[in-house]
């Protein structure tokens, strides 16, 4: 079972991106600092763009991938950031072939 990355960028509404970083931080964080199969989480704030940040993570397969997006709580976090966002977010996914510092 190969590990899975995913580079997710997000747009937000022009000044919002602190508000949806306090979001992330209250719904989401806990849940990944203590998912051993959310191997890595990575919050990116775009040095160009206010209004954009990107999301880097790695985990453990796919499946463990697609139960967090199932989870109730993913659709609490999306339901108060979605009105915040300007766009859906791109994803990209691939299988990490090679890293260091990891």
């Amino acid at each position: 079972m190969s590990k899975l990355a995913m580079v997710i960028k997000t747009q937000t509404q022009p000044g919002k991106r602190t508000e949806v970083a306090a979001l992330y931080q209250q719904h989401l964080a806990p849940r990944a600092e203590r998912n051993e199969e959310q191997e890595v989480v990575v919050w990116c704030d775009d040095v160009h763009d206010p209004d954009v940040f990107y999301l880097f993570e790695i985990y453990a397969s796919q499946e463990a991938m697609g139960a967090n997006a199932q989870a109730p709580w993913f659709a609490e976090y999306m339901a108060a950031a979605g009105p915040l966002l300007a766009a859906e977010p791109e994803v990209g996914m691939a299988v990490p072939a090679w890293s260091t510092g990891l």
